[in-house]
């Protein structure tokens, strides 16, 4: 009798094992294999609330890991820049993330009133939102806040370099940030921002975001590509603050706690291998370098600048240990090794970034 409960209650014990292996396998399978937008806005909503949301940013970014073991990274040089933007957004894995009705905010860069390797090229931008348009987005945002001083009306910068003219063309709605309403954000773990740092509200209504920085160097920052590009998302008191500090390389870092692009598509049709960031030596590469990842994407950006022929803090040094690559990582903001990394390219030969994306 004893023999027979235990054997029934083995029996028990293996079915119930077996029915929460199958939940759990149609959890992963299908919730956490779904569009990771919803933890994205959770932790954007717990941030503005001034509940910081690393943890669910965090969460999101090892979602989207899991879908595939490598970051993908996309460098192409297509007969113009329109077919190349189109062919490096969909070698990163394209727009899918958009859903029928969603508000996605695409961010330029423009910090100033320079033309393109200064500011991101107008036939980017124009391409970045028609593509966004036809994968379902009710309203596209074209926005910015350009630096201070004599760059600081946003929206003259963005129609005299043409930005604005291209976004709404291609159906954006352009927006000069500093006229937004902007609110204070802490995010856990941005120790060099103890008392915050001010975002714009217009957040709240965005379900994605994509960024559109430029490869170039930067006279203080050394360089200015993905991870950088989201100063333009903090109010200008702020940016004086961080300009001042010993730790602003750090602090670039440690301000992309505040948001959760979906794609970056970096500007390397003409770049800047020194000066900056509103001029310098310019080269023409003509590329367009695609991925989710910040990290992965600053890094063959920087990867980019070496082959060209670059500055002394870039050529001869390790990026991996660049304070603003460094601080990315312990934040664990993107990938952390290159391993991590696939390279997939069109028109371009690969083999020196790979080597760069190694750290050599």
């Amino acid at each position: 009798m004893r023999k027979t409960a235990r054997v029934l209650l083995t029996l028990i014990h293996i079915l119930f094992f077996s029915i929460l292996g199958l939940l759990s396998w149609i959890w992963s399978e299908g919730r956490f294999k779904s569009d990771t937008s919803l933890f994205a806005w959770e932790s954007r909503r717990k941030v503005l609330s001034g509940q910081p949301g690393k943890f669910k940013m965090d969460f999101a970014l090892a979602l989207a890991n899991q879908k595939q073991e490598k970051v993908i990274v996309s460098v192409v040089k297509e007969a113009t820049i329109q077919e190349s933007v189109r062919k490096a957004i969909s070698l990163a894995g394209g727009l899918s993330f958009i859903k029928p009705g969603d508000v996605v905010l695409v961010k330029p860069n423009v910090n100033s009133y320079d033309a393109y390797p200064g500011t991101t090229n107008p036939r980017v931008v124009g391409e970045v939102v028609r593509m966004v348009k036809q994968a379902g987005a009710k309203r596209v945002i074209v926005a910015d806040r350009s630096g201070p001083g004599r760059w600081s009306d946003t929206m003259y910068n963005m129609e005299t370099v043409g930005i604005a003219q291209a976004a709404r063309k291609a159906g954006a709605e352009v927006i000069a940030l500093e006229k937004e309403e902007w609110v204070k954000v802490r995010p856990q773990g941005a120790k060099y921002w103890e008392r915050g740092f001010k975002i714009p509200k217009l957040l709240e209504e965005v379900d994605h975001i994509v960024n559109l920085p430029v490869a170039k160097t930067h006279f203080l920052a050394d360089f200015s590509m993905s991870l950088k590009n989201f100063v333009g998302l903090i109010s200008t008191q702020d940016r004086n603050i961080m300009h001042r500090s010993p730790y602003f390389k750090e602090m670039i870092a440690e301000l992309n706690l505040a948001f959760q692009p979906q794609l970056n598509v970096m500007d390397a049709s003409k770049v800047l291998v020194s000066g900056g960031p509103a001029s310098g030596k310019a080269r023409s590469p003509g590329m367009i370098i695609a991925s989710p990842d910040r990290i992965a994407i600053d890094l063959t950006g920087l990867g980019l600048l070496k082959i060209l022929g670059t500055t002394s803090q870039i050529q001869s040094q390790n990026m991996w240990n660049h304070p603003q690559i460094k601080r990315a990582t312990e934040l664990e903001i993107g990938i952390s090794t290159y391993t991590g990394i696939r390279l997939r390219s069109s028109g371009v030969e690969s083999d020196k970034f790979l080597l760069y994306l190694q750290g050599k």
